[in-house]
């Protein structure tokens, strides 16, 4: 099976599970940046819940398919359109040979996924196929899709039941607003004690440098008291750190292993999969929690997905 890329849009990879266990070669995580929305879209056509899908960012997009397919749309698109027919997101679709896909742009949120039955082939490394677009690893050729390419999936038996559709308890709320919960971070004391109060009182809107490394956050300007000369250390997906310049900055998937920043806060793993629907202009509002509490949002949102997804992890 394949699909023909028409339309690539802003920027369309194939993503699935993150590279872990390899951050000691300087390796990022990488992988889907919502991966709740593409766990969901794959369920819907049989797959793991962290199997490659094509992931899709603001713009629209469009391919044809040269043989039948099942397919689920989750994400922030406006809309899906199979041949001349609209069809619903988080719902088990089905395309016949010579049909375009047309996903629309995101008028709210950042980014969606297209799941396809059957395994969709990427270039393999480090037991992945996720794109690291700054390395040129993984994915299609290790970039993002540009029209004529053409993705090969792997042949799936195809039963044409309908009525599969992920429950409404189950869909992320896609917004231009977010409540992101974090812990403390190690070098948070670096801050003044108003700034340290300030990044919980006020909300801070994302700037215009934003890509799957990181976000820069706007409105906080934030005061360092010290560290801003600190050796460099760990940071991860979700880690916000502080510059001098005293704006800061959200990482993301693909960012690097070690920073040199205070690490003033990190984004809990049960609200991770929301810096993937972030983009510039969108609001956020940051509210603490302990790491005891971190780990119980955690147990309780896996409670939930579980029993429709199977077992499945955040990252």
């Amino acid at each position: 099976m394949t699909l023909t890329v028409v339309k690539p849009g802003l920027q369309t990879t194939l993503q699935g599970a993150p590279y872990l266990g390899h951050r000691h070669l300087g390796m990022p995580a990488a992988g889907a940046a919502d991966c709740l929305s593409l766990a969901l879209a794959n369920h819907l056509v049989g797959n793991a819940p962290d199997a490659i899908a094509v992931e899709i960012t603001l713009d629209d997009v469009k391919l044809t398919v040269r043989h039948p397919i099942a397919l689920a749309l989750t994400g922030a698109a406006e809309f899906l359109r199979v041949g001349d027919e609209d069809r619903a997101l988080h719902a088990l679709v089905y395309a016949k040979p010579g049909d375009e896909i047309h996903i629309g742009p995101a008028t709210q949120g950042c980014r969606s996924y297209l799941a396809v039955s059957g395994q969709i082939k990427a270039l393999s490394l480090l037991g992945g196929g996720s794109t690291y677009l700054v390395a040129g690893l993984g994915g299609f050729k290790g970039r993002a899709l540009q029209a004529d390419d053409v993705i090969e999936c792997k042949q799936a038996a195809i039963s044409e039941t309908t009525g599969k559709n992920t429950p409404d308890g189950l869909r992320p709320i896609i917004s231009d607003r977010f409540i992101m919960r974090v812990t403390i971070g190690p070098e948070l004391s670096s801050l003044s004690l108003d700034s340290q109060k300030m990044i919980f009182e006020k909300n801070c809107q994302v700037g215009a440098r934003t890509n799957r490394m990181g976000l820069n956050l706007q409105g906080l300007a934030l005061d360092q008291e010290d560290g801003s000369q600190m050796h460099s250390a760990p940071v991860f997906p979700g880690t916000i750190q502080c510059p001098p310049d005293g704006e800061p900055f959200l990482l993301g998937p693909d960012a690097q292993t070690t920073g040199g920043y205070p690490r003033i806060a990190q984004v809990i793993r049960a609200d991770r999969h929301l810096i993937g629907q972030l983009h510039p202009g969108s609001e956020i509002q940051l509210v603490p929690v302990s790491n005891e509490r971190a780990t119980e949002i955690y147990r309780q949102k896996l409670s939930l997905l579980t029993p429709w997804l199977g077992a499945m992890s955040l990252w």
